[in-house]
């Protein structure tokens, strides 16, 4: 079984290669997916759209899913403020539950891209220092060039592994499926062509894991999202 550890509902756009096979699949998303600041009538479109797009898509593809993040109201941009060994062993017991033998972790790697991302990295890497399976850790949009507003969507840093698969059914499955997330709308109208270029043009591999620390190119930081050093303190908190 793969086991998808990912921050937000529409992350699995950036795994898409992996996901279209018959291997058994589990989802968990670790976020609601909207700000703590968003009302309940966002929340209730981004939680309907989440379910379409897995039921649609991803149920089909002996998929199975948990939305930790919705069940434990941790609000987008936050999920580095709960990252503790609580929480791993509560991840560690449910993913037991719900059984299979695990195969691989797949998740965002740590590389200052979302704050969210860099978590999810973190505690995916704890999670592996207990089933010890392995980690394929996807690149998602690291900042290239500090003080620029520059980005480059798949494209790793340190690239590691580079993965076969078939174009033609990822990019009809990612068209689809981001629009299927019309409150993602302004996201998807900035990462859209880039993603979807990847997919018909380029390489995809997976990003070599890169420990904790200070990221110089902090994409996040730089957007205001949140601030880089409150964020590894937090995270550090769990090494």
């Amino acid at each position: 079984m793969k086991v998808f550890l990912l921050a937000h509902q529409d992350d699995e756009i950036f795994f898409l290669p992996h996901i279209i096979n018959s291997d058994k699949k589990l989802f968990i998303y670790l976020t609601n997916g909207v700000s703590s600041n968003s009302p309940n009538t966002i929340l209730e479109k981004r939680t309907s759209e989440a379910d379409f797009v897995f039921e649609k898509y991803l149920e089909a593809l002996n998929s199975q899913v948990l939305w930790w993040g919705l069940e434990n109201s941790i609000s987008e941009g936050q999920l580095h403020k709960h990252v503790n060994r609580e929480l791993v062993d509560s991840l560690k017991v449910k993913i037991i539950s719900l059984g299979g033998n695990i195969d691989t972790f797949l998740t965002t790697t740590f590389e200052g891209a979302h704050q969210d991302h860099d978590a999810v990295a973190i505690i995916t890497r704890k999670l592996d220092e207990i089933f010890q399976v392995g980690i394929i850790e996807i690149s998602t949009y690291p900042q290239w060039i500090s003080k620029i507003y520059s980005f480059k969507v798949l494209s790793p840093r340190l690239p590691m592994i580079q993965y076969p698969f078939n174009r033609i059914k990822v990019l009809i499955m990612a068209t689809r499926m981001m629009a299927s997330y019309k409150t993602q709308l302004r996201t998807w109208l900035g990462l859209a062509p880039a993603i979807l270029n990847a997919f018909a043009f380029r390489k995809y591999g997976s990003s070599t894991p890169t420990p904790i620390g200070v990221s110089k190119s902090c994409f996040y930081e730089f957007r205001g999202r949140a601030n880089q050093n409150e964020v590894l303190k937090s995270l550090m908190g769990l090494m």
